[in-house]
């Protein structure tokens, strides 16, 4: 097994889990396969889960008509399809929902440990709800959300946080088409929750570590999971819509930056550093896992700082090449 402190070498597959199921029958380990998928939580590492669940739930998997050109002959089911408005608006809707409850949870957790561990001993001056005469406290906050259907790639997301004078939450987007919604929230331990919004009662779990001075918030509810980012002392607090909004252009990599995905080893390099190249076209080939995986170019511009060549071993999120307009 793999525990706490264990390395994972590029030097061989690195796959450090899988799943294994058995049935009496093909349709019985068919339901154990989905029933243990959907209840995986992995967060800090790339998986493959989403997309085993939705193999999985497709109907000509499930009739058992699977051969070697399956995942081709059923691409339009099984990946993202950016040009779908409607599967668009449904995921965005979902990333909003997400990040309201992610929203709650944080604020709930920080005043069971404010309530705990007052500073000073003054605990009467951390009361909740947060008390100030004749106001509700207000805060802030901003999600970065991977977005699978923006060609941007991540779209951020600013929510307003009031506390409600009854403990709960009341939480709205930046957008004035979106309705406010009111949370309840009890912290049941650790990253553990029990949820309650518009009439509906829900377990939610969350998963948070730093990397590169951001909070990487993952969430799990119900058959969702979303991963956030936040940056590291960027949130707003107590009415500070009144206050310069912080921005976001500072990140680990300038724009444009392509990184690995994860760690293998370079099979075919397409172009030549200075190449100008378009939006979407390959420009080498990494092995990993046991198949290949094409990385692009972001937009369209020249490849800049193309160092690594056939036969190189790369790292995970290892600077590959940048392409400048």
């Amino acid at each position: 097994g793999v525990e706490q402190g264990d390395t994972v070498s590029m030097h061989y597959d690195p796959m450090i889990a899988k799943l294994v199921v058995w049935g009496e029958n093909r349709a019985a380990a068919l339901v154990k396969m989905k029933d243990c998928l959907s209840k995986f939580q992995v967060a800090g590492l790339p998986t493959n889960i989403n997309f085993l669940l939705k193999l999985a739930n497709h109907w000509a998997f499930e009739d058992g008509k699977v051969e070697t050109h399956f995942i081709e002959h059923f691409k339009d089911d099984l990946f993202v399809d950016p040009s779908n408005s409607a599967s668009a608006e449904e995921a965005y809707g979902a990333a909003k929902l997400s990040a309201a409850l992610v929203a709650a949870c944080v604020c709930e957790k920080e005043h069971a440990s404010l309530k705990e561990n007052p500073p000073g001993g003054l605990s009467i001056w951390y009361a909740y709800p947060p008390f100030r005469v004749h106001h509700c406290a207000r805060r802030t906050m901003e999600f970065e959300w991977d977005n699978e259907y923006d060609k941007s790639g991540s779209k951020f997301l600013t929510l307003s946080i009031t506390y409600q004078p009854d403990g709960n939450y009341l939480i709205k987007t930046e957008e004035s088409s979106s309705p406010s919604l009111e949370v309840k929230v009890a912290h049941l331990g650790n990253h553990d929750f029990r949820v309650e919004t518009d009439g509906v009662s829900m377990d939610v779990n969350l998963a948070v570590y730093s990397k590169d001075q951001t909070d990487h918030i993952h969430i799990w509810h119900g058959s969702h999971h979303h991963h956030f980012k936040q940056k590291v002392g960027l949130e707003l607090s107590d009415d500070a819509e009144t206050q310069h909004k912080p921005t976001f252009e500072t990140a680990s990599h300038p724009p444009g930056t392509v990184v690995a995905p994860m760690a293998g080893l370079v099979v075919k390099v397409l172009v030549k550093d200075g190449t100008k190249v378009e939006e979407g076209q390959p420009i080498l080939v990494l092995e990993a896992m046991k198949m290949e995986h094409v990385v692009k170019a972001p937009t369209a511009g020249y490849v800049h700082g193309l160092q690594v060549t056939a036969g190189q071993q790369v790292s995970d999120s290892s600077v590959l090449f940048s392409v400048k307009v």
